[in-house]
């Protein structure tokens, strides 16, 4: 699902922080000067503002905003400077969420808003509000969002605060529309342009065009495709001039869209074109990646299936990209937090020593000789203790590093080998489809189905975990669906799955064996009934067996699946002495399968 989040900033300047420079961040040399001031000043309330000055104008470095909201917070609490501790915890809030510590950031807002409740600051308690409903909407938690962001609406007409009305209403909207609700976001959204008409600030056409964009998108999921047209092109129009291309190209693909819908293909691709073109030239991978999947999908429905493949690889691409991003900003985040945490170690390091300092001065009188042998000793512990934090530190940190570089080799390794099995896969569809009505497109569509399911294997280890086994209820599950949607049957499906998880490589013929099973059910087990297949995985007796069942007419007499001639049958036979198991068949309403297996490779 698209989103456009971008009001939220507007309001930080508009409502929050009046005491910062209108110019924005402080240059360094400019930091260095307001530190110098900071020594220099005695006044309480001086120092804070100093060093909350300092702390906003570390951008992308929030250990050392933080480090400088502390020290502010030290001083306020010392003299009791209630208003300014509020001020503070809003600076820790926003330092935490650059950090990406959202449960952080929302439980320092809500101690900025119990102090600016108690004070009775309505303005700033509103605006606080509206502060932790847009850390609940970041962290995709859309009911608390839309709670704190009513409360905050609700305070703003009371106070008839238009400005932040209007602001209040488009983040309201959004948070709607992300929630599904688009009838309450459109509602939202029209309150919101009517409002902005009667305005005259700085944001007004910033939120005319990001309120039509996103009404024009709620129509577009209410089958109001005019009106939507009319809106998505006021949006791109005005959000254009602006610069604003991630919206633009967000818009635009969204009228694409619609024309497809409507039958103008051809406008709808060339849009969809542009829109990619604009993502491409602005490197915008979250949008290469969605225009790039809705290509592939338009190729695919009007029969382009090379242009459908290649634009495939390039979401795969972006899509994997956006994905490693994620990762290495959680790894910034652990490693901001670790950081953190030492920084905190060595100030109460710091707390320490300076409490031995003022024992050492007392120490003092008894005589110099004491106080010299208590300093050796100190010293001596001190150089000791070191040492001996260094050699941990160093092999804690080897360890870490060659446990992340394996993890993410077994991680590559499988992503890659889903890949190419991926792009095989594709190909035999591909050459299928060219033989189709031909007895070899039938073989090349069962040898499809079985890299199918050696794919779904490396998949799951790539997604879930770098650990060596499946989770065998998900991944029956999920081959079992895939089988059942390419048959295109209308299948009554029953599932009983153990928890247990399997070794890779007894997960792979495990999986092959069902495959087979499952297709010879989905293609022989014809009757005057609805078909219905029954696939049973239970762990009994230091045993695991699995059932698949099906109400068809079963297995003809006298066959013998160890001789048979198939090679699906060969297949299973073989892969049976693999896994030292033991398959029967028998005719019960149906055909019934059982293999019989020892549990000894099972992770519970």
């Amino acid at each position: 699902m698209r989103q456009i989040l971008v009001l939220y900033v507007l309001f930080l300047f508009n409502f929050q922080f009046s005491f910062l420079e209108a110019q924005g961040f402080l240059k360094n040399e400019e930091i260095d000067s307001l530190k110098n001031l900071l020594i220099s000043t005695k006044n309480d309330s001086t120092r804070i503002r100093l060093l909350l000055k300092i702390s906003s104008s570390h951008s992308g470095e929030p250990v050392e905003a933080l480090n400088a909201c502390r020290m502010a917070l030290e001083i306020a609490k010392s003299k009791e400077l209630v208003w300014h501790e509020g001020l503070i915890q809003e600076h820790i809030s926003l330092a935490y969420r650059d950090m990406g510590n959202y449960s952080k950031s929302i439980e320092s807002s809500f101690k900025a808003l119990k102090i600016y409740d108690e004070l009775k600051l309505f303005e700033k308690t509103a605006g606080m509000r509206l502060q932790i409903g847009s850390h609940y909407l970041a962290d995709k938690n859309y009911s608390k969002a839309i709670t704190y962001i009513s409360q905050a609406l609700n305070t703003f007409q009371q106070r008839k605060d238009t400005a932040n009305v209007v602001l209040a209403m488009i983040n309201l909207g959004e948070t709607y529309r992300l929630d599904g609700n688009s009838d309450s976001a459109g509602i939202l959204f029209k309150e919101c342009l009517e409002l902005n008409q009667k305005l005259n600030n700085d944001y007004v056409e910033i939120v005319k065009g990001y309120a039509r964009g996103n009404l024009g998108m709620v129509y577009a999921t209410q089958n109001k495709e005019e009106e939507a047209i009319d809106l998505l092109k006021s949006a791109m129009e005005i959000l254009g001039e602006m610069g604003d291309y991630y919206s633009t190209s967000v818009y635009q693909s969204e009228l694409a869209q619609i024309y497809i819908r409507q039958g103008q293909k051809e406008q709808g691709e060339e849009l969809l074109h542009e829109a990619l073109q604009i993502a491409e030239r602005e490197k915008l991978k979250e949008q290469i990646r969605d225009i790039s999947k809705d290509l592939s999908l338009f190729y695919e429905q009007t029969g382009r299936f090379h242009d459908a493949l290649e634009l495939r690889k390039q979401y795969e691409v972006y899509h994997d990209s956006l994905v490693n991003i994620e990762n290495v900003r959680k790894t910034e985040q652990l490693e901001s937090q670790y950081w953190l945490d030492r920084k905190d170690a060595n100030i109460r390091i710091l707390e320490v020593e300076n409490e031995s300092k003022r024992r050492t001065v007392i120490v003092l009188s008894v005589g110099a000789f004491i106080l010299l042998v208590l300093l050796s000793i100190l010293y001596r512990l001190q150089i000791l203790r070191k040492r001996a934090y260094k050699q941990v530190a160093e092999q804690k940190d080897l360890i870490e590093q060659r446990e992340k570089e394996k993890a993410l080799l077994l991680r590559e390794l499988n992503h890659r080998v889903k890949n190419n099995l991926q792009m095989v896969s594709s190909m035999f569809s591909l050459q299928a489809a060219q033989f189709k009505g031909e007895p070899a497109a039938d073989a090349l569509v069962a040898a499809r189905r079985r890299i199918d399911a050696l794919m779904l294997i490396h998949q799951k280890l790539y997604r879930e975990d770098v650990d060596t086994h499946i989770r065998l209820a998900d991944y029956i599950k999920e081959l079992v669906d895939n089988l059942v949607y390419g048959f295109g049957k209308e299948v009554d499906l029953h599932l009983d799955l153990s928890t247990a998880k399997l070794y890779i490589d007894l997960a792979i013929p495990l999986g092959i064996i069902i495959n087979e099973l499952l297709t010879n059910s989905l293609k022989y087990a014809l009757g005057e009934s609805k078909l219905r297949i029954d696939v049973a995985l239970k762990e009994e007796n230091d045993k695991l067996r699995l059932i698949i069942a099906d109400n068809g007419p079963g297995i003809p007499e006298g066959f013998d699946f160890r001789k048979s001639r198939s090679l699906g049958m060969k297949l299973v036979h073989s892969l049976i002495r693999q896994l030292q198991g033991e398959l029967t068949q028998t005719n019960d309403h149906g055909c019934r399968w059982e293999l019989s297996m020892s549990s000894d490779k099972l992770q519970t």
